[in-house]
């Protein structure tokens, strides 16, 4: 039994007996519906607090209670609470293959139905909230992030650097750099946060790769050990000498902390990072630019990929508010809130974009291909992001060869991969 149904059996039993007595009712004041929220971004909680403050101020009889956990641990929390029953009302959910397991052991409500709004979001949004096997959709998207090069514009004036037009540019932008004693690129992977070296990876390989290079990967044409994708991780590898120092022991936030103290002058990392910037450092002026090319003819592209949803457990207590909550987020109005808010592309393109950093990753993401080893290969185990984790600061240190961690991830993935047809 719902909370607000023993409330309302009390109230009418308080009815009841004061009636008897001929005197007047003491109605006991109505809860309001509280729906628990999960979410892993530690870093967004005063930007989703303010969101949600208007959604409880437009809909009084709901609040929600939002809960976070570090990013490294959330995903072990959710799934024991989840397996005890012990889950919240919506949980944020990874996208793609690291959705599925809660899809199969039924953790989750299909949306479909009951969230019409879904209708209304792009393929590239609801690609990650999709069960493989029945093809509904099981979350809420938030936003359709991309990949760049952020910079620090204040450092790039005062080093009179302009945005480099070609890769050779770049590193000669990077070498002015590093003899001014500036750190040209903030970077590390220590302590479990090699995902952000992976982005790194995911920045520079379009340019090397291409934006067709996705589609012959699915169909088959291409694997890993393909000329193009090793020679994508042996550009990255190129750039160790411009990473912050030490690079090997540096971790995620330790790095951001360099590029937000203008420490470092740029930063390689996806539009989620904007509204955390900003909110870390308001004085910081920074924008964003694709990894260039050796040509300056050729055409930039970014990856891009659907970050997460936020989905409704199939326990939960208050599914009639959560719906609600859901359908909110969903709107046209959340979109706004959060692209206002937090600085990154939402999941709906229906929003006026006042931010310059976000208006620049919005005419970038026009050209864009999907993530490649988390779109295309994060869907079973051993994923080909896991392998590139646990290998990738070897491979930048010269202690693995490009071809050898590309043979690796290729072999991880031959064991669950099946090319489309």
């Amino acid at each position: 039994m719902s909370i607000f149904s023993m409330h309302r059996r009390q109230s009418l039993a308080l009815i009841g007996a004061a009636l008897i007595a001929g005197a007047m009712p003491m109605l006991p004041a109505r809860a309001d519906d509280s729906v628990t929220l999960w979410s892993w971004r530690t870093e967004d909680e005063a930007a989703m607090r303010r969101i949600f403050d208007v959604f409880e101020k437009e809909n009084p009889g709901v609040k929600v209670d939002i809960q976070f956990t570090p990013d490294a641990d959330y995903q072990n929390r959710l799934s024991t609470a989840l397996r005890g029953g012990r889950g919240p009302d919506i949980a944020q959910l990874k996208a793609y293959g690291e959705l599925q397991p809660f899809v199969e052991a039924g953790y989750l409500d299909a949306l479909d139905e009951s969230v019409p709004e879904l209708k209304n979001l792009p393929d590239a949004a609801l690609g990650g909230a999709r069960g493989r096997a029945d093809g509904k959709l099981y979350g809420v998207p938030y936003s359709v992030p991309m990949m760049g090069v952020f910079y620090n514009e204040d450092i790039f004036k005062a080093q009179s650097i302009e945005i480099p037009k070609t890769y050779k540019e770049f590193v000669a932008a990077c070498e002015k750099l590093k003899a001014a004693g500036i750190t040209p690129i903030a970077a590390g992977g220590a302590n479990g946060s090699a995902w952000a070296l992976e982005i790194g990876v995911g920045v520079v390989g379009p340019t090397v790769y291409g934006p067709g290079f996705y589609d012959e990967m699915m169909s088959g044409k291409a694997t890993f050990e393909d000329p193009r994708w090793v020679a994508a991780v042996k550009r990255f590898t190129e750039l160790k000498p411009y990473f912050s120092e030490g690079f090997a022991g540096v971790d995620y936030t330790t790095s951001t902390q360099q590029f937000i103290n203008g420490k470092a002058a740029m930063f390689f990392g996806g539009s989620f990072e904007n509204g955390s910037f900003k909110s870390q450092n308001p004085k910081l002026k920074f924008s964003i630019f694709p990894f260039p090319a050796d040509d300056p003819a050729t055409p930039l592209y970014t990856s891009a990929f659907s970050d997460g949803s936020y989905g409704l457990v199939s326990e939960s207590a208050n599914k009639e508010a959560a719906t609600k909550v859901l359908n909110f987020m969903a709107s046209a109005e959340f979109a706004q809130l959060f692209a206002d808010e937090l600085g990154w592309p939402p999941a709906r393109p229906d929003v006026t974009v006042k931010d310059p950093v976000l208006a620049r990753m919005m005419e970038m993401s026009k050209n864009s291909t999907p993530y490649l080893t988390l779109v295309g290969f994060r869907w079973q185990a051993p994923t080909a992001s896991s392998v590139l984790q646990a290998e990738i600061i070897d491979t930048v240190e010269g202690k693995i060869a490009p071809e050898k961690l590309a043979a690796d991830i290729q072999a991880a993935v031959n064991t669950w991969f099946k090319p489309q047809q």
